[in-house]
């Protein structure tokens, strides 16, 4: 969420002002604190910004940030492990057997397979394996999205 230049400014005289408040000062309502040459009143202007730029960059780098994690599902054996995750339309599979190092996963979209993957490695490795398949996938779709006909 970005604020316009207008909301900006609007919201640093507010900041400043409370800010300002805080340490026992009042001004007009329709005093200007960016305009002022006084330390003080510069320095509020500058919290302001500061903790306007703190906020921004919070809500910048929280978008879109979604993490989907495995969720242990019951052991099928002994030796086999069982995770998933679901997602939308999307559900994955991880079996993975500590004692041979053997990891498979399985991708799903709705009830058709569309990704098969069984080697020796760890589930960390295989699941690394699975988002560059899934963003190369991701990638070749957009790239699918422009077919005209």
């Amino acid at each position: 969420m970005a604020l316009g230049l207008f909301q900006t400014d609007a919201l640093i005289e507010k900041l400043a002002k409370a800010f300002y408040r805080l340490q026992g000062y009042v001004v007009k309502d329709n005093y200007r604190m960016q305009d002022s040459t006084h330390p003080a009143e510069k320095a509020c202007v500058a919290m302001a910004l500061v903790a306007i730029e703190e906020v921004e960059f919070e809500l910048a780098s929280n978008d879109d940030e979604e993490v989907i994690t495995w969720q242990q599902g019951q052991p099928l054996s002994e030796n086999r492990q069982y995770y998933f995750c679901k997602y939308e339309d999307f559900t994955l599979t991880l079996l993975t057997s500590p004692h041979t190092n053997m990891t498979r996963i399985e991708v799903y979209l709705e009830k058709l397979r569309i990704y098969v993957c069984e080697k020796e490695i760890s589930p960390k490795e295989a699941t690394e394996e699975l988002q560059e398949y899934l963003s190369t996938l991701a990638a070749q779709f957009q790239t699918l999205s422009r077919i005209q006909f």
